[in-house]
């Protein structure tokens, strides 16, 4: 029935009615698992991080991104869409597949390995044309990322041949 109505509707409006109830739908997911993240046992000991902290900080951010599109969409009055074949739609799927292989080969590379080739190979895609800088970057995020995961959250990272 939603799809139907969805599909009734002309330019633009498709996009800022699916945009607003998509949104609702994820707060609700939020909240579902805010509530889910409050059965999870307390570590004590004066802790911030339990293993509620993460759930809590991703529920918190998708309900604040949701209502952030929910207000976008009824603010904006731009009725423009974006087709299945449009540039930027294609360079969205090629970086889903991007990530479909990234998370195949992370197991069997390591994090070290397959994060900065797979940072690399995207920043490349999207145009960075300055490989000191491309491989900087990438370099430095898989660091940072390992380095609060790993290293401050004791979270395991796939170690793969490395490990």
């Amino acid at each position: 029935m939603l799809f139907s109505y969805l599909l009734q509707l002309h330019g633009g409006a498709i996009v800022k009615k699916g945009n607003m109830i998509i949104s609702i739908l994820f707060v609700l997911i939020g909240i579902y698992i805010l509530i889910e993240v409050s059965t999870f046992p307390s570590v004590g000991g004066g802790q911030i991080t339990g293993p509620d902290f993460f759930p809590r900080i991703l529920a918190f951010t998708l309900i604040g991104l949701s209502v952030l599109l929910f207000i976008s969409s009824i603010i904006s009055k731009d009725e423009s869409t974006t087709g299945l074949f449009d540039i930027y739609a294609i360079k969205a799927y090629i970086t889903m597949i991007g990530l479909l292989v990234y998370m195949i080969v992370l197991n069997a590379a390591g994090f070290i390995i397959a994060t900065p080739l797979f940072l690399i190979g995207l920043i490349r895609f999207y145009g960075m044309k300055h490989y000191p800088k491309l491989i900087l970057s990438s370099v430095l995020v898989t660091g940072i990322i390992y380095s609060v995961f790993k290293l401050l959250l004791a979270v395991p990272l796939p170690a793969g041949i490395l490990g």
